[in-house]
């Protein structure tokens, strides 16, 4: 089962200060929710433990994320596979930010997602992973908004 989710943003920030949060993987996997126990295993490869609650069940994935694009200050791409913990199945993802500029001071910050589930996961039910997965989406962009403007306004103070 393949998954596609997307949304975007617009902060009061200039795209440099925009692009160095969500360049650094620390601040930024705190804007993702579930996310936790991140590692880095080395230069632009960290491990981490993504959970989400989805339906009935809590799903909790032991990944790998490789930062495979660097753009400043337009864009970052990055490679996630997985295990699930406890129930059979894989999780393969791709997922990008793409920032612009939208004004003075301000930037606009498109994210996309491309998640596939195989083994027993894939079998649970589409519907109820792509509600999930829109709703992870949203939570994403209303968190990474907040965190970014919060740095900004700490950096012209």
């Amino acid at each position: 089962m393949a998954l596609q989710t997307s949304g975007q943003i617009r902060v009061d920030v200039d795209r440099a200060t925009a692009f160095d949060f969500v360049g650094d993987p620390v601040r930024l996997a705190q804007c993702i929710p579930g996310c936790g126990d991140l590692r880095e295993l080395s230069p632009r490869v960290y491990s981490a433990v993504l959970t989400n609650d989805v339906a009935f069940i809590t799903l909790s994935f032991k990944v790998i994320v490789e930062i495979i694009k660097v753009e400043p200050p337009s864009a970052i791409e990055a490679k996630i596979s997985g295990e699930s913990i406890g129930l059979g199945g894989r999780v393969v993802a791709n997922a990008g930010l793409q920032l612009s500029e939208s004004g003075p001071g301000q930037t606009e910050i498109r994210y996309t997602a491309s998640v596939g589930l195989t083994g027993k996961l894939g079998g649970l039910g589409e519907p109820v992973f792509r509600a999930k997965s829109a709703e992870v989406a949203r939570e994403f962009g209303t968190n990474l908004k907040a965190a970014i403007e919060r740095t900004g306004t700490k950096a012209r103070v």
